[in-house]
């Protein structure tokens, strides 16, 4: 797991109870930042930093360029991509299906794709282990041809045949493998069982319920205004360009802003995107099996418990794209980092981005938040 995410739930574990909340020095916390902020500055960071409660932005903060070349700063309406943050959004859709009673966490995937080719995954995986990464399946971002087909994967159902005869590399729910395939095929029931195009559902029951006015997908011809470019270092031209062919979809990519991530949590905790009781079901810590789990883990997302609160969020990584967004059930305290700068490879957040992340939950120790105990595993 990127050590960013591991001091993202510091920051907001520090601030979540109601104890600690009123003691928090607002100046001292804006002092701290802004002297965050100038250090990522000189050493190269692009991006944006977000630090609101109940709804009210207490620090914000644009950093770099969102296009070198073309000389265009990073400013409030920029949008950058999400990488597996976008993983939300599909974990929504889900339980919206689930209230309406058009899907059961605990069927099969057969039920809902009785073709689907590989007998295991039909018969054994459940949508319950889908969400929780724990089918066994694991990332159509490995599987043979990815990159040359990149470009033409415009649906979901484009997908499909990269995993279609995976099997589960462990006994679905007896333990942990951090799976893109399974939020792929969560995307696609989503679309057989609602008569929707995933794209479209997102869309219309998500994103517009929620504000979120700067949320999307690249487009069938791979554009979309006001995106970041991603870099992939500090310094130097060498942008994503080839991930920007990739439309995004159930499993990540996309793009949005801090501003829409914070209307997305206040659409969740007002009650406009899900009801109640499936918002309780969501943010509830859950045991995870295996030993290479995230401490943490809860259904379609890192679900954390603070004191009596309850921290949620995710991470998201990918080729010149860092995002994490990160909240408290009760407290409202919402912290999103969204950048456009990350190394090739892996999808860990690179190490210029965590010095931020560290500096900000510096910050909020200095403005009267306690520290927190002993970090999440990493993942595997």
């Amino acid at each position: 797991m990127p050590r960013l995410l591991s001091a993202l739930f510091a920051v907001l574990v520090a601030v979540a109870s109601p104890a600690a909340t009123p003691s928090l020095d607002a100046a001292a916390l804006r002092t701290a930042l802004d002297a965050a902020v100038v250090g990522a500055r000189d050493q190269g960071y692009s991006g944006t930093l977000l630090v609101a409660q109940n709804g009210k932005t207490l620090y914000q903060a644009f950093v770099g360029k969102a296009d070198r070349e073309r000389g265009v700063d990073v400013a409030a309406d920029t949008r950058f991509g999400l990488a597996s943050t976008g993983k939300l959004f599909t974990t929504v859709s889900v339980l919206q299906l689930v209230e309406a009673d058009k899907l059961d966490l605990d069927a099969t995937v057969g039920r809902y794709l009785p073709d689907w080719p590989q007998a295991d995954v039909r018969d054994k995986v459940t949508l319950r282990h889908l969400l929780t990464h724990a089918s066994g399946l694991g990332s159509y971002f490995n599987a043979p041809g990815y990159r040359d087909k990149r470009a033409q994967l415009l649906s979901v159902a484009d997908h499909l045949p990269l995993f279609a005869n995976e099997a589960p590399a462990f006994a679905p729910g007896s333990g942990f493998a951090y799976s893109n395939s399974g939020f792929m095929l969560l995307g696609r029931i989503v679309e057989v069982v609602s008569g929707e195009d995933y794209y479209d559902y997102v869309a219309k029951h998500v994103f517009a319920p929620a504000g979120m006015r700067d949320t999307g997908y690249y487009g069938r011809d791979g554009k979309a205004d006001k995106v970041a470019v991603g870099y992939l270092a500090p310094t130097g031209s060498e942008t994503n360009d080839g991930w920007r062919e990739w439309r995004g979809g159930p499993a990540g990519g996309g793009w949005s802003t801090p501003a829409d991530l914070l209307r997305f949590h206040d659409a969740l905790m007002r009650g406009k995107l899900i009801g109640e009781a499936a918002r309780a079901r969501w943010l509830t810590p859950l045991a995870t099996p295996g030993e290479g789990g995230l401490r943490g883990s809860g259904l379609g997302a890192l679900v954390l418990a603070a004191g009596d609160d309850v921290v949620y969020g995710h991470p998201g990584g990918s080729p010149g794209t860092a995002s994490e967004f990160w909240a408290s059930r009760d407290s409202g305290l919402v912290v999103v980092l969204m950048s456009n700068m990350a190394p090739a490879g892996r999808g860990d957040t690179p190490p210029l981005a965590m010095t931020v992340a560290r500096q900000v939950f510096d910050a909020v120790v200095a403005a009267g938040g306690p520290r927190f105990g002993p970090p999440p595993r990493k993942r595997p």
